[in-house]
């Protein structure tokens, strides 16, 4: 069987060959604890630190892996009802498949409530605001009404030293996870140190992808405007 090497090359080139295989082979746990170069810390503290970067960035960026749908039904006679578990942010789109139509999405619920001279009367949903983990809507139907929420959900856990998160570009990924483990975990390391050299190193790093990613995500997308089903579009002909 071949030797998958160059049998021609150089006692260094097959050295510098072999660790480029094993660097392109580590795990971005792996990679971090390299780094950080301390036997306290194990690669499930590493991975618990990338999971609290990706709820940050994902708290920080509309990331578009993680914009979500999910239909949920309206509790009769009650005025809200709880968001979905994975609902992280920005509701930016409520269509009534009860009644094919879309549902005005207002900023909080005291703007919601200033649309309605008398509050909590029945009748089909027009409007929708989230406040904390909770739906509310007015009108308030006297049976469920089936909504379309569209929304930013929170990213999937990472639970194994081998995961990687699908919701960030894959260029960025090791700079962003690989970089945040390492100051958050040099922050502990060097606590009460007058210079946190690894620390402000490390942050530095981590910043510039954050930068980086800005760039790369561009401006926020904004909702189309549609236009009424009513419409009569042989008149405009």
């Amino acid at each position: 069987m071949a030797n998958s090497l160059d049998s021609n090359l150089s006692v260094p080139e097959i050295a510098g060959e072999i660790y480029f295989l094993e660097k392109a082979g580590r795990s971005l746990s792996d990679k971090a604890l390299r780094k950080i170069d301390d036997d306290s810390y194990s690669w499930t503290d590493v991975v618990d630190e990338f999971n609290r970067c990706l709820e940050y960035l994902a708290g920080l960026f509309n990331l578009l892996e993680l914009e979500h749908t999910e239909d949920i039904a309206t509790d009769p006679n009650v005025n809200h009802v709880p968001v979905p578990a994975n609902y992280m942010k920005n509701l930016w789109q409520c269509r009534s498949l009860t009644h094919n139509r879309l549902i005005k999405v207002y900023t909080s619920v005291i703007n919601l409530g200033r649309w309605y001279s008398v509050i909590d009367q029945s009748g089909s949903v027009r409007g929708v605001a989230v406040k904390g983990r909770a739906l509310y809507y007015q009108r308030i139907p006297g049976s469920a009404e089936i909504l379309r929420l569209t929304y930013y959900r929170y990213p999937d856990r990472l639970n194994d030293r081998d995961d990687k998160p699908t919701c960030l570009p894959p260029h960025l990924v090791e700079p962003l996870l690989v970089n945040y483990a390492c100051k958050e975990i040099y922050s502990e390391i060097e606590d009460g140190e007058d210079k946190q050299v690894n620390t402000d190193r490390y942050t530095n790093k981590f910043n510039s992808a954050v930068v980086a990613l800005d760039a790369f995500l561009g401006p926020d997308r904004h909702a189309p405007l549609e236009f009424g089903q009513e419409i009569a579009w042989d008149v405009l002909v």
